[in-house]
């Protein structure tokens, strides 16, 4: 089999999942031949054997027209390597410009006579669910097959887009290693802030709406004031600026316990905090899978998440967390609970167990196996 594995996102962390399905495949016994298009911001090593052709640069680009415009040729380039030396299978994990991909698979379908495989890590593009994704639509419709994280993306998809069940597959986003990469700028005032503490709750990422982020600024202020121990929250990632007048109120009405870090920071200062911190809150409102979840578990801390299936999906492997109804009550509850209760957050993160049976079920290498399975099926029965 000849394979080409396209994301025009493979950069920073969408770029290590690349890696893991990569590295999972050779490792699980793939022999075909691997094409990797990418970004030329490619980040992340990739093994020896497999093709690395650095396509995309469309990102650096100033203007939507430009940035279309550059995407599209790297997408023509893919076109004309398909017409001299055809792979089996195109893979394609993320879609950008959803015209341009559409034109692209319709023709990649035509002239070489390939199966087109796509993975919806999410419905539709988030900060966009209530667009009508027309486009979208008929690219859903004319991909071969769709992969998804969990079935409750398949039945959103079928739904929304009236797409045949039988042409998805449920196959977990493995796990995210999320290490002390770049220099650091808020280890020592994060380190003084979590010692100044009795434990730490901690938001990581973009700060949205959609993350909940929002919600969780709503109800620190009251879990702060009546929680029996003197407890910490710490956000760190740039917050979107809707949601900024309510980050502003929250750290005049918390004091000295909200630390907001409101600016995209290096890895490293991730990582430290995910070292430092007691439990991740994820109150999402909207989710498929979350980036930041597969890190909290591989570095093995305690998470409390909104009731959404992509974030449920490790606590019915085991209890590695909590979780809370979505409401700013029901968050307000669990956090005074988690904060007042500190052997119950001590007796989840000495769970070594618990760990390592969710670490197995996200294993890069099981979930290539489970991928080169869904390629040769979609040859044998197209």
């Amino acid at each position: 089999m000849r394979l080409a594995y396209v994301d025009p996102q493979s950069y920073h962390g969408l770029a290590k999942y690349d890696a893991g399905l990569l590295r999972g495949l050779r490792d699980s016994g793939f022999a075909g031949e691997i094409s990797f298009y990418c970004s030329v911001l490619l980040d992340q090593p990739i093994p020896d054997d497999i093709k690395v052709v650095p396509l995309f640069s469309y990102n650096r680009k100033r203007s939507r027209i430009t940035k279309s415009f550059s995407y599209g040729i790297s997408m023509l380039r893919i076109l004309g390597a398909a017409v001299s030396s055809p792979a089996d299978v195109y893979h394609f994990q993320w879609f950008k410009f959803t015209l341009v991909d559409l034109l692209c698979i319709i023709i990649l379908k035509k002239i070489s006579g390939a199966r087109v495989v796509f993975t919806a890590h999410n419905v539709v593009p988030h900060g966009a669910e209530e667009g009508r994704h027309r486009l979208l639509g008929k690219i859903y419709k004319i991909v071969d097959h769709i992969i998804v994280h969990n079935s409750a993306t398949a039945d959103e998809i079928s739904h929304r887009f009236s797409i045949d069940p039988d042409r998805f597959s449920v196959l977990r986003h493995g796990l995210i290693d999320m290490e002390a990469h770049g220099t650091p700028r808020y280890q020592e005032q994060l380190s003084e802030f979590v010692a100044d503490h009795q434990g730490c709750f901690l938001f990581l990422g973009r700060g949205s709406r959609y993350k909940g982020l929002d919600i969780l600024l709503q109800a620190w202020p009251e879990v702060s004031a009546t929680s029996a121990r003197k407890v910490g929250l710490v956000v760190m990632g740039a917050v979107d600026d809707d949601i900024k007048s309510i980050a502003a109120r929250a750290v005049d009405a918390s004091g000295n316990t909200l630390l907001l870090v409101d600016e995209h920071v290096p890895e490293a200062d991730l990582y430290h905090a995910l070292q430092m911190c007691n439990v991740v809150v994820l109150p999402h409102r909207i989710i498929s899978q979350s980036g930041v979840l597969l890190s909290v578990i591989g570095l093995g801390v305690p998470m409390l998440v909104a009731a959404l299936p992509g974030l449920l999906e490790p606590l019915g492997i085991a209890p590695v967390g909590w979780q809370f109804d979505g409401t700013e009550e029901g968050l307000v509850s669990q956090l005074k609970y988690l904060a007042d209760n500190p052997r119950a957050v001590h007796e989840v993160q000495q769970n070594h167990e618990a760990w390592e049976s969710v670490r197995r079920e996200y294993d890069w290498k099981t979930i290539a196996c489970n991928s080169e399975v869904v390629y040769r099926d979609v040859m044998e029965r197209l």
